[in-house]
């Protein structure tokens, strides 16, 4: 029997937050009164939950090696030796299970998502993640994928703007993930991950610099889109856009100055960002189902 306390690490429950873009389209859709539209959002994040950490613990089996070289990833349970490979795949294949149990019950193009997803994620493991550039899009996919389920999940088709924001703002945090990871081994960043020798800190500033600017003027002109403001029958979703920015801002500031890059532990340690989050949210929800308010 795996502790329960090192089974959450195996899974990397805190990873689930990611997960949370699959009720980015249900929010857009101003469904989310609609009860039936709530509960198969529910039912497709915790289908990309177990998914997710299905093929989380499948890339800490094959990188059990490398993460011993790492400060921080040599602790999971795998690399530490705490946990079995075994008792790891077995945990896998049930997560696995579980995740297509829910999809059966979903929407055929929420579920092919959801395979599209882990299949995408499988060629990160295997391939992807060795590929410049292609490791970030790689990551960023996967965000898209999220709300491309959620999406048809609630049988609804998601909009080009919010397909590119996240693409785009996902991009951005990958990037970010890379510098950190660079500048944090330094010389021992070939042994952790070999791909990282084929960037370098000053190439990565740049692409986070034009992966920000493109995510905050993407979600600026949807806010502004003629259809979007008649959809929503309000301009006022442009008062998110502060929110948004800020958030980029905070994180470019938390990284070049603290050298953060995990955007799950940015989003969970740093108060600042939490609270934009919050605060963008409660926006969002007042502008688009109270437009009163405004």
């Amino acid at each position: 029997m795996i502790d329960v306390s090192i089974l959450l690490r195996l899974v990397r429950v805190r990873q689930w937050l990611k997960n949370l873009f699959v009720f980015a389209p249900l929010i857009f859709s101003s469904n989310l009164a609609d009860t039936p539209s709530v509960l198969r959002a529910i039912l497709i994040f915790f289908a990309f939950c177990f998914a997710s950490s299905s093929v989380y613990i499948f890339n800490d089996i094959k990188d059990r090696e490398s993460d011993s070289h790492h400060s921080r990833k040599k602790k999971r349970p795998i690399a530490s030796g705490e946990v079995r490979v075994s008792s790891a795949v077995i945990v896998s294949l049930l997560l696995l299970g579980a995740a297509a149990v829910i999809g059966s019950v979903l929407p055929f193009l929420s579920s092919f998502f959801l395979l599209i997803y882990i299949v995408e994620n499988l060629f990160y493991t295997l391939k992807g993640k060795e590929l410049v550039l292609i490791d970030a899009f790689c990551i960023s996919a996967g965000f898209v994928i999220r709300v491309m389920a959620g999406a048809y999940a609630i049988e609804t088709t998601p909009t080009g703007w919010i397909v590119v924001t996240t693409f785009f703002l996902s991009l951005f945090l990958g990037f970010g993930k890379r510098r950190n990871e660079l500048l944090s081994l330094k010389e021992g960043g070939n042994d952790h991950r070999k791909v990282l020798s084929l960037y370098n800190d000053r190439y990565l500033d740049y692409l986070m610099i034009a992966t920000a600017s493109i995510t905050i003027i993407a979600y600026t002109l949807y806010c502004l889109d003629p259809s979007t403001i008649l959809k929503f029958n309000t301009d006022k979703l442009v008062y998110t856009v502060p929110f948004v920015t800020y958030g980029v801002f905070r994180y470019l500031l938390l990284l070049f100055k603290n050298g953060e890059g995990d955007p799950t532990e940015v989003v969970t340690r740093d108060t600042g960002i939490a609270l934009t989050v919050l605060l963008w949210i409660i926006t969002i929800m007042l502008v688009i189902y109270l437009p009163s308010f405004f």
